[in-house]
């Protein structure tokens, strides 16, 4: 896989470099080095671009926080809206969880509460 297939790939997925490094579990400045052809696609990174493309319901959710000035990554919709919950326990900030990638399944504030108060 060249640089330009990689950075194809995100592109595809409508990631930005910091969501495909941690899709791909790799640190943001290696993610880079990928890009600008500083360092090699090695085949376990090829391997799972193609897998994450095939499968993009196993895309990592991001929560993002008082209208996305802030956000968090996690590997899974259970974590994240755990992390919502917590968030929002106290009249914490408004809250919206979604899946990256092209099904782009957000979760509103108002679900996230209602979710709270069903397990409360």
């Amino acid at each position: 896989m060249t640089a330009q297939e990689l950075i194809a790939w995100r592109e595809r997925l409508g990631l930005t470099q910091p969501q495909a490094a941690y899709a791909l579990g790799v640190s943001l400045r290696g993610y880079q080095k990928r890009e600008a052809d500083e360092a090699p696609v090695d085949r376990e990174a090829e391997l799972a671009t193609r897998y994450l493309e095939e499968h993009p319901d196993v895309l990592p959710w991001q929560v993002r926080m008082d209208g996305a000035k802030r956000s968090l990554m996690c590997p899974d919709k259970e974590r994240a809206l755990s992390f919502a919950i917590g968030m929002i326990a106290e009249n914490g900030p408004n809250v919206q969880v979604r899946q990256l990638g092209p099904s782009g399944v957000v979760i509103e504030h108002t679900e996230i509460v209602a979710l709270r108060d069903q397990l409360s």
